[in-house]
């Protein structure tokens, strides 16, 4: 069944991207091909043009609009696509590559994904897990990066990651305290 596929593909490049799980150095390589704007390799292009529609639209394929099955099918896979960007990011900035990776890749870090991680931020009531991973992404971003943490303040995240953590407070510790570290950063950049 494709919907399984999906997931567990996912599930796949997630165990693979975790130091823990694999080699190191083959999971930084999998961190560096997913991430790089190689237009010369199809498949790193694919994964991330899904991440970008999973984040932005919620859904894989607009051809799943309104069907309840795909709708459930969607909500994992974006989990899993937070998921799996927290772990990428992490990664890569522990072994210090994170900066050189948004450097790359700029614009899709810009444009596509700190607008997408702060929205789903302001999910946290409706879907915390997936807040949870976007505040994580979004703490390794933002100490990597100056320009994303201007990106981040444009989208008001500072507004977004506080709700969510007085939300995490009462329902997600987890969550109050990786937003905690991202709201540190913002308001020390403001």
């Amino acid at each position: 069944d494709e919907l399984d596929l999906n997931i567990m593909a996912f599930e796949s490049l997630i165990d693979l991207v975790d130091p823990l799980k694999t080699l190191p150095d083959v999971a930084l390589n999998a961190c560096k091909t997913i991430v790089a704007n190689d237009t010369k390799d199809k498949s790193a292009s694919e994964i991330r043009g899904a991440i970008a529609a999973l984040l932005r639209n919620g859904l894989l394929r607009e051809v799943d609009k309104g069907d309840p099955i795909f709708s459930a099918f969607n909500e994992t896979l974006k989990n899993l696509s937070l998921r799996l960007l927290s772990k990428i990011f992490a990664n890569m900035l522990n072994k210090g590559r994170l900066e050189t990776a948004i450097q790359d890749n700029n614009e899709w870090f810009l444009d596509t994904l700190i607008p997408s991680l702060v929205d789903a931020v302001k999910s946290a009531k409706n879907r915390p897990h997936d807040a949870f991973y976007a505040s994580e992404c979004l703490s390794a971003l933002l100490s990597a990066s100056k320009d994303l943490l201007k990106r981040a303040d444009e989208e008001n995240a500072l507004c977004a990651l506080g709700e969510a953590k007085v939300f995490g407070f009462t329902h997600h510790a987890s969550l109050a305290n990786v937003t905690e570290k991202s709201i540190i950063m913002l308001e020390s950049h403001c």
